[in-house]
């Protein structure tokens, strides 16, 4: 994409992802952004898939499981969930997390949201900004580099981490007089989705495994952020159930309805692929009844 300035006055972006993006380089608004490889979103999915030094935090069997992790030298935990969607395709649930005008729909939370500027075919930087859940809390903005990609085999990824761009400062909702109350800029170190098929017991449907070390910025103690976030994981499991059921009936009522974000599948220049996080979810709930 062209630049308005020379490559000397350009900034290199910084990236803070847990593996590093290896794509190549792309000028926007006065900064280099990288893009994302086919290879990164394998990193990507081996990174979600992994269970080491993972700690269980909370087990619904037959529906959810939360971990958390500690990064050595970080104070942010790393929070992942994984949940089941039986009678729920892949592509569904894909669908329903890529579209933006869907989302107005069902994030109740969300207060502003817009794509500043495509990338590449399957890049873009985003802007999203969110009423505070809690009361006394202030509002919250970020500004990601997200990344999508079709693997083939019912298996796609979608995730994001923090950039700066020079369009969305850090008081654009009252400049642009969207929003009087005040708002912090968090910062996603990485988040992401990883959904694949689900098949057990003759029960077919989707899995999804969200993962996220997300730093939400000013006042709150990392130790009752990272508390907060792996006691709220599930609560985003029942949103994206509900979400992803009324995305079914809301897709025929669209007389033009266009899925921008498709492309051919892709699949990995690997002979096979681990499930670690599918097979453990099987094993943990073949002979568990209640909840932990």
């Amino acid at each position: 994409m062209p630049s308005d300035t020379t490559k000397e006055e350009e900034e290199t972006v910084v990236y803070k992802t847990p593996f590093p993006l290896t794509g190549e380089e792309v000028s926007n608004a006065g900064r280099r952004y990288r893009l994302p490889a086919k290879n990164d979103f394998l990193a990507f999915r081996n990174y979600a898939d992994s269970l080491e030094g993972y700690s269980l935090r909370c087990n619904r069997p037959n529906d959810t499981i939360v971990w958390s992790k500690k990064v050595k030298g970080e104070s942010l935990n790393v929070v992942k969930v994984f949940s089941v969607y039986p009678g729920v395709d892949p592509q569904t649930m894909y669908d329903m997390l890529q579209d933006g005008l869907y989302r107005v729909v069902w994030d109740t939370y969300r207060i502003e949201a817009f794509c500043i500027v495509q990338l590449s075919p399957n890049t873009d930087i985003g802007y999203y900004a969110a009423k505070s859940p809690a009361t006394g809390v202030t509002n919250r903005d970020f500004v990601n580099q997200r990344a999508w990609h079709s693997a083939g085999n019912g298996e796609f990824i979608i995730f994001n981490t923090s950039v700066p761009h020079r369009d969305v400062p850090t008081n654009y909702l009252k400049a642009n007089k969207i929003s009087s109350d005040s708002v912090v800029r968090g910062f996603s170190k990485i988040t992401g989705y990883l959904i694949r098929p689900w098949e057990d017991k003759g029960t077919k449907g989707c899995c999804l495994t969200y993962v996220t070390q997300c730093d939400v910025g000013g006042w709150i103690p990392t130790m009752v952020m990272n508390y907060v976030t792996t006691k709220a994981s599930p609560n985003t499991v029942k949103t994206v159930r509900g979400a992803v059921a009324g995305f079914t009936e809301w897709v025929p009522k669209q007389s033009d309805y266009q899925r921008t974000w498709t492309s051919d599948p892709d699949p990995f220049d690997v002979p096979s692929l681990e499930n670690i996080t599918i097979q453990f979810a099987k094993e943990k709930w073949a002979g568990e009844s209640g909840s932990s």
